[in-house]
């Protein structure tokens, strides 16, 4: 496991929970076999073998001599992963994100598999819902769409595949095994990783202090004195969650109507959005932008493992200042292109390899300290805004059809709100989860969303806002 997987795991605590949220929608097509718990568990057995990860487990390397590894888990129950409930009436996806916010609030057993998942009955129009649980180490969300792709698209005529051969499980290592390949493989890591980190760290420096010469602004950095941070604080073990699905075309019209991009109409809308709910509070618009954190991901390369990916933290502003909604997204705009073009300059740096390298009792030494400093030594700061492109064509098993789904990460200590985005077929799918004590009905900041996308859909560019 490398130190940001790792460092997933040493942050989960009594109140901070690092698994992220799958909601899947599924549509049974008419006159065929219902979707009994038992042909669910048969289909879910018969494609475990797509994704090994999920029968692995972690174990800890003694002395904390190396990160966490990843384990066949010989005493692997599926029935221990899946269970099957009833959505309160009327079942509507209000309903349904309640019951989300409860399976949510609580750690997953880090003895086991780290992911579960909860069959949804009573949906309105007779649909079906599957709440995916699934830890933040095991998979991000790039991680996770190659895991759904490879469940769905493989033998997508039949709900069950044909496996190719029984799985038998490798033993546990023992603690001699975990030791002896900790001291083989330790010192030519650590050499390899020790360079990454100092090549990287020294390359965002010679960037920042090129900038700052060139009298160039840098992106923001989450110290507290660039913006307002309201979500920045110690989070409870209490979770609220919405979820709504916005038709794709709305947003890439905005895009195309102001000369931007996509992601760009998302930062422009949380930040309307984040001013309403601020206005409704408070009374008075804020009177400076915001701060946002923005994962990126570069594409993988390979076949597609979690270890592959590279991934970056970087901020950017949100103007919830500004009330006109097309100044408010042109100012976005130009504070992420200032992001998007310091990434480029340094983009195959990945400071995160510090990670690697720090004993865990240092990490999570540093976890348990951001939390009693309610989050102020974390990089995830404020308000986390993702934003994942999905499949573009319609996914099916058998006589099941995914109809819609959605996804999104966690919250932290210092990061109390996540918006995160993916896009399915002709949707855009919105989920908010927040910390419950912070914003307690995320239906009103999904509704204020909603109304920033319509305030730019009323309005026509020009030359000065689009600047």
């Amino acid at each position: 496991m490398n130190g940001s997987d790792a460092l997933m795991l040493y942050a989960d605590s009594a109140t901070s929970f690092n698994h992220t949220i799958k909601l899947l929608i599924l549509e049974i097509q008419p006159g065929t076999e219902p979707w009994s718990s038992e042909r669910c568990r048969d289909s879910f057995a018969s494609r475990l073998e797509l994704v090994p990860r999920l029968r692995q487990r972690y174990l800890t390397v003694p002395f904390g001599l190396h990160h966490p590894v990843w384990v066949d888990d010989p005493a692997f129950d599926l029935d221990k992963h899946l269970d099957r409930v009833r959505c309160p009436a009327p079942g509507d996806m209000r309903a349904l994100c309640h019951l989300v916010s409860d399976r949510y609030s609580g750690p997953l057993d880090h003895t086991r598999p780290l992911w579960h998942v909860t069959l949804v009955d009573g949906l309105a129009g007779d649909r079906l819902a599957a709440v995916l649980l699934i830890h933040h180490a095991l998979a991000d969300g790039a991680g996770f769409l190659e895991m759904l792709l490879r469940f769905w698209t493989t033998q997508p005529e039949s709900l069950s595949y044909a496996a190719s051969h029984p799985w038998t499980p490798d033993p546990l290592p023992s603690r001699v095994r975990l030791l002896r390949d900790a001291f083989l493989s330790g010192p030519a890591f650590l050499f390899k990783q020790t360079a990454f980190a100092v090549r990287s760290i020294r390359a965002i420096g010679r960037t920042c202090r090129q900038w700052q010469r060139e009298g160039r602004a840098l992106p923001p950095f989450p110290d507290g004195r660039h913006s307002l941070a309201p979500f920045a604080n110690r989070i409870s073990a209490q979770r609220s969650f919405a979820a709504r699905s916005f038709a794709l075309d709305r947003f890439s019209l905005a895009a195309d109507r102001f000369g931007c991009t996509v992601n760009d109409v998302l930062l422009g809308c949380v930040a309307g959005a984040l001013r309403s709910l601020a206005i409704d509070r408070d009374r008075a618009p804020p009177a400076a932008p915001m701060i946002a954190t923005v994962p990126v991901v570069r594409a993988s390369v390979g076949e597609g493992e979690r270890d592959e990916h590279f991934s970056r933290i970087l901020h950017t502003l949100l103007h919830v200042d500004i009330a006109d909604p097309v100044e408010r997204l042109a100012a976005c705009k130009r504070s992420a292109d200032v992001m998007k073009e310091f990434f480029a300059q340094t983009r195959d740096a990945r400071p995160a390899a510090l990670l690697d390298i720090l004993h865990p009792s240092l990490v999570k030494r540093a976890c348990r300290r951001n939390e009693s400093r309610h989050g102020g030594w974390s990089p995830f700061a404020n308000v986390i805004v993702s934003n994942v492109r999905g499949p573009r064509e319609p996914l099916r098993l058998g006589d099941v059809r995914l109809a819609d789904w959605f996804s999104t990460g966690q919250v932290s200590h210092g990061a109390g709100l996540n918006v995160t985005t993916w896009s399915y077929v002709d949707r855009f799918n919105v989920c908010i989860l927040a910390d419950a004590i912070m914003l307690p009905d995320p239906w009103v900041l999904m509704t204020h969303f909603e109304s920033s996308i319509d305030e730019l859909l009323l309005r026509q560019a020009t030359p000065r806002q689009c600047a």
